[in-house]
C-alpha cells in the first residue's frame, strides 16, 4: 500500500531515510514529505516513532475532480459508516490548487457534507464537527483536478512531542529541531560520548529533543499523555483516531514496546547536556519543559550571557542554536559574531549545527560551514 507522510520543506531526504529505518518497504522524497510503500503498521509505526513527519496519510480515494460537483459525488461514494461510528465527531483539513476550486474551507466543507449525508441516508446519526480533537479528521489534497482523500492517522500535527508546559518567544517546532540535530550528527555523536550544547537555549527545545533522541524515546508516547489528560482516560486507552481502519491490538503492542524501550533509555541518559540563556524567564521555561519530558536530570541549564560562554567538561561533542532570526526577535548581525566567537573560544573541536534566518546571518557568525541546508520553519 502507498501511503505519505509529509514533512516541514528541507526535511525531506532525512525524513525518507529515517521511514526506510521504521521499515518502510520504499519511501521517495518529494516536496515537503515523502511517498511510502508499506502496511498499515509501518504508516502507525511512523506516528509513534517519526521524529521529523508533521502528517501521516493513510489513502482512502482518489478521484478526478473537475469540480465542486465531483468533490461531493467522490466523497459521498464511500462507506463512510465502515469508517466512523455514528455520533462520533470529525474534522476536514483541505489543501487545494488550481483553478477547478480555489477555497479550501469550501472543499473542506464539501467533504463533510458527503459524510454527514451518507449517515442520514442509512438512518444513522450524523458525526458532529469538532476540529480540535476529532474521532475522525480526514485530509484532502487537490492538485491538477485529481482529489486523494486520506485519513489523517495521527489525528494533528506530529510535532507535538506533549512536554511543552511552558512556552518562551517563537519557540521552534520539534520535529525542526530533529532535524537541525540529525544534520549534525548527534545520534552518533552521543553514542560515542560526546556532549550537546546550546548557549541560546530559549525554552529548551533543541537540549530536550536532544536528550529524549539519546535516550531513544518514541516522540508519539508524549501526545498519548496529553490525550489521555484531555480525555480524562488512561494512557492504554488512548489511541490517535478513532478511525475504524485502525489497527489498535497492533498499535498497543507497539506502544509497549516504545515504552520499554523509552524506560530503559532514560534510565541510562548521561548528564551530558548543557544549555544556558540570558533570559532568566526562558531558563525558567526549559527547566518546566524539561521536567515535563522526564530528562531534567540529564541537562544543566543556567543563566549567563553569550560572551561568558564556558566550555563542558566533555572533549567532544556538538553545538547546536536558533538564534533570533524573523520579525518577531530582531536579528542582529552582531549577536551572531559574539556567537560565533563564544563557540571558536569555548568549544573549538566540537562540531555546530546552528539554525540561521539567512545567508548573511550565518556569514556573520565568522563560522566557515562544511555543508549548508535550506530549511523551513512554516513559512520562514
Amino acid at each position: 500500500m502507498k501511503f505519505f507522510v509529509s514533512c516541514a520543506k528541507g526535511l525531506e531526504y532525512l525524513l525518507v531515510d529515517e521511514l526506510q529505518a521504521l521499515g518502510a518497504a520504499r519511501a521517495t522524497a518529494t516536496l515537503a514529505g515523502a511517498n511510502v510503500e508499506g502496511t498499515l503498521a509501518d504508516a502507525q509505526r511512523a506516528v509513534l516513532w517519526s521524529r521529523l513527519a508533521s502528517r501521516v496519510l493513510w489513502p482512502l480515494a482518489e478521484f478526478d475532480c473537475p469540480d465542486e460537483r465531483a468533490l461531493y459525488e467522490g466523497a459521498a461514494a464511500l462507506p463512510w459508516h465502515e469508517h466512523l461510528a455514528a455520533g462520533h465527531t470529525l474534522a476536514v483539513d483541505a489543501h487545494v490548487s488550481g483553478e477547478a476550486i480555489t477555497h479550501a474551507r469550501y472543499a473542506a466543507q464539501r467533504v463533510k457534507d458527503a459524510v454527514v449525508d451518507g449517515f442520514r441516508a442509512r438512518g444513522l446519526e450524523r458525526p458532529s464537527v469538532d476540529v480540535e480533537s476529532p474521532d475522525l479528521r480526514l485530509n484532502l489534497s487537490l492538485r491538477k483536478a485529481r482529489a486523494v482523500l486520506s485519513v489523517d492517522l495521527g489525528g494533528g500535527p506530529l510535532h507535538r512531542r506533549g512536554w511543552r508546559a511552558a512556552r518562551h518567544e517563537a519557540p521552534l517546532k520539534e520535529n525542526l529541531a530533529a532535524g537541525v540535530l540529525l544534520r549534525g550528527g548527534w545520534p552518533a555523536l552521543y553514542a560515542e560520548g560526546g556532549a550537546l550544547l546550546d548557549p541560546m537555549c530559549g525554552s529548551g527545545t533543541l537540549l530536550i529533543e536532544g536528550a529524549l533522541m539519546a535516550a531513544g524515546v518514541a516522540p508519539g508516547l508524549g501526545r498519548m499523555t496529553i490525550a489521555a489528560a484531555e480525555s480524562d482516560a488512561g494512557a492504554d486507552a488512548v489511541l490517535p483516531t478513532r478511525w475504524r481502519g485502525f489497527d489498535a491490538a497492533a498499535w498497543r503492542m507497539q506502544v509497549a514496546e516504545a515504552r520499554d524501550r523509552a524506560a530503559g533509555g532514560l534510565a541510562a541518559l548521561r548528564a551530558a547536556f548543557h544549555g544556558s540563556d540570558l533570559d532568566p524567564q526562558a531558563v525558567s521555561a526549559a527547566r518546566a519543559n524539561a521536567q515535563a519530558a522526564g530528562v531534567a536530570a540529564a541537562i544543566a541549564f543556567e543563566v549567563r550571557d553569550i560572551a561568558a560562554l564556558a566550555p563542558p567538561p566533555a572533549a567532544r561533542g556538538l553545538a547546536v542554536c536558533n538564534p533570533p532570526y524573523d520579525r518577531r526577535l530582531a536579528a542582529d548581525a552582531v549577536l551572531y559574531r559574539r556567537l560565533g566567537d563564544a563557540l571558536r573560544r569555548a568549544v573549538p573541536a566540537w562540531r555546530a549545527s546552528l539554525l540561521c534566518g539567512d545567508a548573511g546571518l550565518a556569514q556573520a557568525t565568522g563560522l566557515r560551514a562544511a555543508r549548508k541546508y535550506q530549511l523551513f520553519n512554516g513559512a520562514l
